[in-house]
């Protein structure tokens, strides 16, 4: 009796296991499909709350052709003469049809609602 319930526990434990690593498998790199002001700003709202700060400035690059999004630190006070900071970094991901932004740090994804990315790798 008590073996058959620590073998259901470990076919559950298998299975969550496995439908984990299966939406992970699931997510495609992605880069935005137009880089727009309206798309941008949606993006910045995103991570603006991603990063618990009412705004973010968004690193140079261009979104429709790299996956790769830098967010910069806030600018300097007034009594700091220098920074240590640095640009905290988010990956484009298709997963699911939907366009996320996952933080490379923390593993953590933020959904871009009403912004459209395709695959990295297929051309525009």
């Amino acid at each position: 009796m008590v073996l058959r319930a620590c073998l259901g526990v470990v076919l559950a434990m298998s299975a969550i296991g496995m439908s984990a690593c299966q939406s992970a498998a699931q997510e495609t790199p992605a880069v935005l499909v137009s880089a727009d002001a309206e798309t941008l700003a949606r993006v910045r709202s995103v991570l603006a709350g991603a990063m618990n700060r009412s705004s973010v400035e968004l690193g140079p690059g261009d979104l429709t052709q790299t996956s790769t999004i830098s967010v910069l630190p806030p600018g300097l006070g007034p009594l700091e003469g220098r920074s240590t900071v640095v640009p905290a970094q988010f990956s484009l991901v298709l997963r699911g049809g939907r366009c996320l932004a996952r933080r490379q740090d923390t593993g953590e994804a933020f959904d871009l609602a009403g912004v459209a990315c395709r695959p990295l790798s297929r051309a525009p």
